[in-house]
């Protein structure tokens, strides 16, 4: 026999865990409006379908007992269809990525893997300082539905890693619109110690399984994004310094962090210098033409542009790796990214248009990086 929709309810209830306050809870319903649903007394009203359908994570099809779609398979169909759409580096595939994201969270308002997702893509397009990725005729509109999706994760979220990056995203926008009260009260919310992280607190379960390969990769991974953290501070850290005229402290800063990427990689160590806070290569370069060091200055520029030059392939594509050497310290997999040649040409463009770099322009080694990038 067929279920009727208030069997369906109360089914999808119980297989959630839900007693009938808590279901009423969520919806904003009373004890007795979910218990007529269920006792097949009335039926819900048709704007309570769709959250009712988000709260039990299925179609609103499965509701209505037609055949339908778990729609955790549906959030991850469409996450796959949107990601799909992305070209690293160019806005309009982004702003087609975030729009089908967001069709995405209207049909399932309150699934995680979606929000997540959305206010992921939603960040990168609010921010001013994400330059060719920050959506400005768009801004503000992101900006506020990425904030209502944010607060939604931190609300129904039952994961640690899930509800912190929420935060995070609360504090980066609020900070970016000066609002630095609410930006300084979101960061209670995280712990001081950075060894609170998943893939850490991983590697002690499988230490004590034994199981070693495991721990290889979870501490291979926790290491490099700790170095990607290092490197961010190392940046924030040297243009504090420089920004209170305090250049021999930053030239230190810059010069101690490349020193230890040598000693722990070799020559050739990875692409942990370039990140979103600036790379560390044109900052140092910066900070050496303030006090009147064009040599140094240049040649620093030079090993950032060379970085990146020497890495492209034949095939007109180059591969960022983690890794260039396979070294055992941290997992080669975590910053992989493939970039087509001539977004990497638009990319050093931009950096060798720097007005910070002006003083540079007539000399010939400046004007043949220049050459070389234009030749891409």
């Amino acid at each position: 026999m067929n279920e009727t929709m208030g069997q369906i309810i109360r089914r999808l209830r119980k297989e959630k865990n839900l007693t009938q306050e808590e279901l009423a809870m969520q919806l904003n319903v009373t004890n007795q409006a979910v218990s007529k649903w269920e006792n097949g007394d009335c039926m819900p009203d048709i704007s309570q379908i769709v959250p009712l359908a988000s709260v039990f994570g299925v179609t609103t099809d499965v509701l209505f007992n037609i055949e339908g779609t778990n729609a955790t398979d549906e959030a991850y169909r469409i996450v796959n269809e949107a990601y799909a759409m992305t070209q690293y580096g160019k806005l309009d595939t982004y702003l087609a990525q975030y729009d089908h994201l967001l069709e995405g969270v209207k049909k399932y308002p309150n699934n995680l893997i979606l929000l997540s997702n959305c206010v992921r893509v939603g960040l990168i397009l609010s921010l001013p300082e994400n330059g060719d990725m920050f959506a400005s005729e768009r801004a503000c509109e992101i900006s506020a539905e990425t904030e209502r999706q944010a607060k939604l994760i931190i609300a129904y979220s039952k994961n640690a890693s899930d509800i912190l990056r929420a935060h995070q995203v609360l504090l980066f926008l609020y900070a970016s619109q000066g609002e630095y009260d609410k930006a300084s009260a979101e960061t209670a919310n995280f712990p001081e110690r950075t060894d609170f992280t998943y893939h850490s607190n991983m590697a002690r379960i499988d230490e004590q399984k034994e199981e070693w390969d495991n721990v290889i990769t979870h501490i291979g991974i926790d290491n490099a994004y700790l170095l990607q953290a290092f490197e961010d501070n190392i940046a924030r850290l040297g243009k504090a310094y420089y920004a209170t005229g305090k250049y021999t402290e930053a030239i230190t800063i810059y010069e101690n962090w490349f020193e230890i990427m040598k000693t722990m990689f070799g020559d050739r160590f990875p692409s942990f210098h370039d990140f979103d806070s600036g790379d560390l290569y044109l900052l140092l370069a910066q900070v050496y033409l303030a006090v009147g060091d064009q040599e140094k200055a240049l040649e620093n520029v030079e090993k950032s542009v060379m970085f990146y030059l020497d890495m492209i392939s034949p095939t007109n594509k180059m591969r960022i790796e983690a890794l260039r050497k396979n070294p055992p310290l941290i997992d080669r997999g975590i910053t992989d990214i493939t970039i087509s040649k001539a977004h990497m040409k638009s990319h050093l463009t931009e950096k060798l248009a720097s007005p910070e770099l002006t003083l540079l322009h007539d000399s010939e080694k400046f004007k043949e990086l220049c050459s070389k990038v234009a030749a891409l």
